[in-house]
């Protein structure tokens, strides 16, 4: 009676039950990166929504009892995160997963309705998994990234001459989409199989996994044959000696043959201690080049990106709320994109400036300290060589109203003052007064504008790094 109960309930799986299914896995992403997300929760595992309970089906018992004794305490925060704390997580085996009775189409083929079961990712023919997002033509291009994006466009042209590439650079900076973007374009060119894009970890994992039987030949045909080999997050491979030991015969077998490598990692590969001089020269004979966190316009660009990724539409002032005041880079961006979608689909409205102010508080890059908003005035005014009687006066000269609405922007940005406390503050000014600041500050980011300061001009953004780092962010 049990097993028909919760066949007749999976059955009966609404599209409801799939968003929460879908933000629970874009949290979980979210937490703990996409790389490692892969690792664990390959397409091999399951997810089903059945009354009240989150089955998770695992192909084996041991990865079944691996993802619960690891994940289970992360996964009920997530469910508490999401206000889903009343549902009931279980980690099975799929072969335990009840059978769903087939529907079939006009040609008499069985086939299953489409929310019967929720797949983890597309099928591949490749190694890893990758995100639909990750596609050149849509990669958003800036002063961070530009040298990596050429150059991984002149290899495309030229496949093995330019090898290895190296990206390296901080978590958010775009690393892994872009190899990501560069292995799709690849699969698109030469026979399926012949692109291998993995993590580091992941090349670990199946290396480990081949030495228990006979897999050792299997694994380096797999890793070996083949025309593009990219690896993600070189540095994991620091202290595994059997892993760099086998990744290093595989670079120079690699190299040997004129094939292409790219590999990434936050550091760049001399920076790396732990490798060996041999492999990190290795590493280093190609193009070795650095991406940066994006700027304002590529953060607001990524922005837009993912709200028509998710098909949402979210209000632009809130969407220049999480660009401005989110940590700055895209995986916490589209973190922040997730929770409001989430609350959207909860309320069943466009989230509002002043909803989002208050329900997304907890992912504002706030600095550990209490910064006061006479803290702001003091840098500003350092910066800027005006004096405070100046920036709370009537004065509209260009040289006293620009670091003015900096002033108001940052106090805006890092003490949680209203509108009207800022504006009071600054000469009895009215809150519109400083939202038409907020707004022009904005826009001056966005055009990356010129400011005057004592000794000539600099971007407004230069601007703004010297005002918080005199008072310490």
């Amino acid at each position: 009676m049990e097993a028909e109960k919760r066949l007749k309930e999976y059955k009966n799986v609404t599209k409801d039950e799939m968003t929460i299914v879908s933000a629970i896995r874009n949290r979980l992403v979210n937490e703990i990166g996409p790389d490692k997300f892969d690792v664990w929760f390959d397409r091999s595992v399951t997810w089903n929504l059945t009354g009240s309970t989150l089955y998770l089906y695992a192909p084996n018992s041991f990865s079944a009892e691996r993802l619960k004794r690891i994940y289970q305490p992360k996964l009920r925060d997530i469910l508490s995160y999401l206000s889903h704390s009343h549902l009931e997580l279980s980690f099975q085996v799929a072969s335990e997963q009840p059978a769903v009775q087939q529907h079939r189409d006009s040609t008499g083929q069985a086939t299953l309705p489409q929310a019967e079961k929720i797949s983890l990712a597309p099928a591949t023919q490749s190694i890893a998994t990758h995100r639909p997002t990750a596609g050149l033509l849509n990669l958003v291009i800036g002063q961070s990234n530009h040298i990596a994006v050429s150059a991984a466009k002149s290899m495309l042209d030229r496949p093995g001459t330019i090898s290895p590439l190296f990206v390296h650079g901080p978590s958010g900076s775009g690393k892994s989409h872009l190899l990501q973007a560069i292995w799709n374009k690849f699969r698109s060119r030469v026979k399926a199989g012949r692109a291998v894009y993995l993590t580091a970890e992941q090349f670990t994992t199946h290396f480990l996994e081949s030495l228990q039987g006979n897999g050792l030949p299997n694994f380096r045909r797999k890793h070996r044959d083949v025309d593009v080999l990219i690896i993600d997050d070189i540095e994991f491979f620091v202290g595994k000696q059997a892993t760099m030991i086998e990744f290093h015969y595989t670079v120079d077998t690699l190299l040997r043959s004129g094939k292409q490598l790219i590999f990434s990692a936050k550091i760049s590969p001399t920076e790396i201690h732990g490798l060996g001089s041999d492999l990190v020269a290795r590493m280093a004979s190609g193009l070795v080049c650095g991406v940066e966190a994006p700027d304002f316009g590529m953060r607001l660009e990524i922005a837009h990106q993912y709200c028509q990724h998710l098909g949402i539409t979210v209000d632009s002032g809130v969407i220049n709320m999480l660009v401005e005041r989110v940590y700055p880079d895209a995986r916490h961006i589209q973190g922040a994109i997730n929770r409001v979608s989430v609350l959207q689909q909860l309320t069943g409205e466009l989230l509002s400036y002043e909803d989002a102010d208050r329900q997304l508080a907890d992912l504002f890059n706030r600095p550990q300290r209490n910064i006061r908003i006479s803290d702001i005035e003091k840098a500003v005014c350092e910066v800027f060589g005006v004096d405070r009687k100046q920036l709370k006066s009537t004065a509209k000269a260009k040289s006293i109203s620009q670091p003015r609405m900096l002033a108001m922007w940052l106090a805006r940005k890092y003490t949680r003052a209203a509108y009207s406390e800022i504006g009071d503050y600054f000469g009895k000014r009215a809150h519109n007064t400083v939202i038409s600041a907020q707004q022009r500050v904005t826009d001056w980011i966005e055009t990356e504008s010129l400011v005057t300061i004592p000794h000539g001009q600099c971007r407004v953004t230069d601007a703004l790094r010297r005002c918080e780092a005199q008072f310490g962010t």
